[in-house]
């Protein structure tokens, strides 16, 4: 049976899950948004905000010592934000960030939140923070991992579940060796710590570079949370990058500020003509209801709204995963900004990592949405595959685009070897068409560079292992993109000859390179 701690992997696309994690006041579905509540200003109800789909909440430890004192170890955390489900508590640590000290220790702080009870605390870690020097980011990752040894020691309730975050900022060798330290621990949920300032300048390349450097040293079957990822166009990448957590405080501070989000960006409320959206708050108004709406009643509405559209984008992420079209997503997303563009082109850079995870196959087929699709998981799976593979020798090798498959005529090339060209992956010898990508995507006949480079990369290494056993080597080439093919096969211009093919069929005489 299921206790608290419990992590269940349903379903993987990349490093992404779906997962259940089981907490003591109940199941966490992941990934998870967690929104943020103020323990000292609730203006939204909990269970205003499950309607919107959350299952879980985070408050702030110190925030609720320093409010409450003793009373609130007698009401406990629960009581407090008027919710009986799973919370989390952080401790301190963004106060720290903002004002460099607070006034309470670490022990302290541990002993609280096991006297508040909530399901998931946070160790008073101290954030590297951005801008500093690695001699101040060593002493982060020194005394965070101090304390989080210390915790180990003095710990008492076996109920609450606890996060180690991992400390080291821009300096990914140190982000690295506290993630192997935090590991070696046995924290039952993790987290990346210090992307707060990053995300707030759209620095999201550098928080890729952070937070792989972190998952790639982080057991792989416990949560990990990524600390102040609010934004709905940002979930997709955060969820692809492995982490299962989000906390957000953006739905109010947004609201509060009158900014309306939508997946792809933020919209002035006073600048709406129309609302783009039919969550339920925004269902049966028009764009100029708002304005005769009190201050409190907008900043409710938009906070509901900012909420829903939320959650809506979390069900999105979590139904890609299953069918395993999140990278669709994910580059769908990552054109709603340059820089988020630039962080999913830094994230795959990790795909061979990423690949280690990725399932062989998949319920949805593989889509090619532009350059980013020729560094995925699966077309570096197949570059691996064909290593494998030892083709069969023969007088021939027939190579040919895909989208000329149907008319290629088998019958008039006795004993031929034939290899398919299938941009972004390179070769595809007949024997393994039907495997999981293969004959399960879509390609466009008119493929970018990126693309075109990576099938000819491929192709290039299928014949300097293997182009030596063959006589002939023939390329079939109706113009559209065999002269980018004709570069990697220069090295086999003496066996080497193109034919041309029509709109009808091949023609009868050879192009001999």
């Amino acid at each position: 049976m299921a206790g608290p701690g419990d992590f269940e992997i349903i379903c993987r696309d990349g490093l992404a899950r779906v997962g259940r994690f089981e907490t003591t006041h109940g199941r966490v579905t992941t990934p998870a948004l967690m929104p943020v509540i103020n323990p000292v200003d609730i203006f939204l109800k909990p269970a205003e905000m499950r309607k919107a789909g959350t299952e879980i909440f985070i408050t702030n430890a110190y925030l609720v010592k320093k409010h409450y004192g003793e009373r609130g170890t007698e009401l406990g955390v629960h009581r407090i934000i008027g919710y009986e489900g799973p919370v989390m508590t952080d401790s301190g640590g963004y106060q720290i960030l903002r004002y460099g000290v607070i006034d309470a220790t670490p022990e302290e702080i541990v002993r609280y939140q096991e006297a508040i009870g909530p399901d998931i605390a946070t160790i008073l870690d101290v954030p590297t923070g951005v801008g500093v020097t690695r001699r101040a980011a060593e002493e982060s990752v020194r005394v965070t991992l101090e304390r989080a040894e210390q915790l180990m020691k003095i710990r008492v309730r076996g109920d609450i579940l606890w996060c180690g975050p991992v400390q080291g900022g821009l300096f990914t060798d140190l982000v690295e060796e506290c993630a192997r330290r935090m590991a070696g621990l046995d924290f039952d949920v993790y987290a990346i710590g210090s992307p707060v300032e990053l995300l707030e300048s759209y620095r999201y390349a550098e928080v890729v570079d952070l937070a792989m450097a972190a998952k790639r040293n982080l057991p792989p079957g416990k949560p990990v949370h990524l600390f102040g990822v609010g934004h709905p166009m940002v979930f997709a990448l955060g969820a692809a990058m492995g982490c299962d957590l989000f906390d957000s405080a953006a739905y109010a501070l947004y609201a509060r500020d009158g900014r309306y989000m939508t997946v792809n960006g933020t919209m002035r409320v006073e600048e709406l003509e129309w609302l783009p959206c039919s969550c339920p708050v925004c269902s049966g108004l028009d764009a100029s209801d708002i304005p005769e709406m009190g201050p409190e009643e907008r900043v409710r509405f938009l906070a509901m709204h900012n909420l829903y559209v939320s959650f809506e984008e979390i069900r999105r992420i979590r139904q890609a995963i299953a069918e395993g079209w999140l990278f669709d997503l994910l580059q769908q997303r990552c054109r709603s900004h340059p820089r988020l563009l630039e962080g999913l082109r830094r994230f795959m850079r990790y795909s061979e990592f990423v690949e280690r995870f990725d399932p062989v196959s998949k319920r949805s087929a593989f889509f090619y949405l532009g350059p980013e699709s020729a560094r995925r998981p699966e077309v570096v799976r197949h570059r691996i595959r064909m290593g494998r593979i030892k083709p069969p020798a023969a007088e021939v090798l027939v190579l040919f685009p895909f989208h000329l498959a149907d008319r290629v005529r088998r019958d008039e090339w006795e004993g031929a070897y034939f290899v398919e060209i299938l941009p972004p992956f390179g070769p595809v010898p007949e024997e393994i068409k039907d495997i999981y990508p293969l004959t399960q995507n879509e390609v466009p006949g008119e493929v970018d560079r990126e693309g075109l480079e990576a099938a000819a990369g491929a192709l290039r290494d299928f014949l300097e292992r293997n182009g030596s056993m063959y006589r002939r080597i023939v390329l079939l080439d109706d113009g559209r993109w065999g002269d980018r093919l004709l570069e990697t096969l220069g090295a086999f211009r003496g066996k080497l000859e193109v034919r041309e093919v029509q709109a009808g069929a091949e023609t009868t005489e050879d192009e001999s390179l």
